[in-house]
């Protein structure tokens, strides 16, 4: 049988892969343990020393945030919720040539 078996992964994979085990030497450099890290605020796992402020001026204002804003906490819960949960699909409704009957009946026993 010609090609790569079948689970085999390709030089992309194996490169991604590679460059990886270089940069992420313990589980709090892993992407998905960084994205929830980000989404509760965990300081001290982010390697912060503290819940610490960063000032700056833009257009001769001061501005004052703090080292993880609440949009980038907001983002990283959402893209990990992806990995912890499934999506729901849509469901495609097709009523055909004939269209659609809807049929409403009383059981309440109001109407006698």
């Amino acid at each position: 049988m010609a090609g790569r078996p079948k689970g085999a992964k390709n030089r992309r994979t194996m490169k991604v892969e590679e460059i990886a085990d270089k940069y992420i030497t313990s589980d709090e450099q892993d992407p998905f343990a960084v994205l929830l890290m980000v989404a509760a605020g965990d300081w001290k796992g982010l390697q912060f020393d503290e819940k610490t402020k960063i000032s700056y001026t833009a257009a001769g204002i001061e501005f004052e945030e703090y080292n993880i804003k609440l949009a980038d906490r907001v983002s990283a819960a959402k893209e990990a919720a992806k990995y912890l949960y499934a999506q729901k699909q849509s469901i495609a409704l097709s009523t055909g040539d004939t269209g659609l009957k809807i049929v409403i009946e009383d059981y309440s026993g109001k109407n006698k």
